[in-house]
């Protein structure tokens, strides 16, 4: 199978690229500013015996989203699996922000995603079973104090997954995963008491790892899960329940 996977370079997407390069997928990774790291894990795919390619754009630049496609379709006449993982969050107090942050977090989260699609979904229709993943957030359903952009670009995240699954279905499922407190660069500046305070909200007891939510992705992408489609799957340690 061939999957494009954005933000492949660190964190869930990092995870996410090497377990699909495991079980034997052809990978598209992209990147922004992280452009050694993509390299590295290109360059760690190869030594295994697989297929991988580094492609770099800043998703918030329609003309670098539109390349970024190109890129794609240049190497693949065919996408089968599209996950959507790249994405900003700055945190701050919504009354700290600014327009410009706000804008900016639409379209790297949300604008930039739906354009992906738009311009890969002739490539995804080819697939035998195409699958589109989003990677959404718990803060999407429970809000956040220092994150309303970040929390309402995820929302819009999960709006736009189930109106694609409606009008998609059934040649391609869409998906979304919607993580919880995952010990990843976003949590990297909790102090300890911040730490202690998080895990005392999450019933398992424990921070999630970003392998934890690329399970989940490789799931939905799966044919495990080809009965499946305009689902949110929440991994997060029971933070959200329901």
């Amino acid at each position: 199978m061939r999957a494009v996977v954005t933000g492949g370079s660190q964190g869930i997407g990092l995870a996410t690229v090497r377990r699909f390069a495991k079980d034997g997928d052809e990978l598209a990774v992209h990147f922004h500013r992280h452009a050694e790291a993509a390299e590295r894990v290109v360059e760690e795919i190869a030594e295994g015996g697989g297929n991988a390619f580094a492609a770099g754009a800043d998703l918030g630049n329609p003309e670098e989203v539109r390349e970024l496609a190109r890129t794609i379709a240049k190497k693949w006449d065919r996408v089968d699996i599209l996950v959507h993982n790249a994405g900003e969050y700055a945190r701050r107090a919504f009354t700290d922000g600014k327009w410009e942050d706000f804008e900016r977090c639409l379209r790297v989260n949300v604008v930039g995603a739906a354009e992906l699609t738009r311009l890969l979904l002739p490539r995804l229709l080819r697939s035998r079973r195409g699958r589109i993943i989003f990677v959404s957030s718990v803060l999407a359903s429970s809000g956040s104090r220092h994150g309303a952009h970040y929390a309402a670009a995820k929302a819009a995240v999960e709006g736009l997954a189930r109106s694609l699954a409606r009008e998609l279905a059934p040649s391609v499922t869409v998906n979304v995963v919607a993580p919880g407190s995952v010990d990843t660069a976003i949590l990297a500046g909790d102090s300890l008491a911040q730490r202690t305070d998080r895990l005392r909200t999450i019933p398992l007891g424990r921070l999630g790892t970003a392998g934890d939510v690329a399970d989940a992705i490789a799931f939905l992408a799966s044919p495990a899960a080809s009965y499946i489609t305009g689902a949110t799957l929440h991994v997060n340690g029971g933070l959200r329940m329901g």
